[in-house]
């Protein structure tokens, strides 16, 4: 799901109780998706997308891949 923090930012949650998994702000033309954190430098990037709702995609996408050992 996304929360709305204001009107720049928004966190990709599971539901509505769980802690924000991602962070999605507007940059540029498009918005941003890193992972979350609260520090700053710790946000990694995961590309930047044409609408909000394809960045909440592109990290379920991102969070559903098997990951390789």
């Amino acid at each position: 799901m996304i929360e709305s923090v204001d009107d720049r930012t928004w966190y990709v949650k599971r539901d509505a109780e769980s802690s924000p998994e991602a962070i999605i702000d507007r940059f540029g033309g498009g918005y941003r998706l890193r992972r979350f954190s609260l520090t700053e430098s710790r946000r990694t990037p995961h590309g930047v997308y044409t609408g909000v709702d394809l960045a909440e995609t592109a990290w379920w996408r991102l969070r559903d891949r098997p990951r390789s050992s």
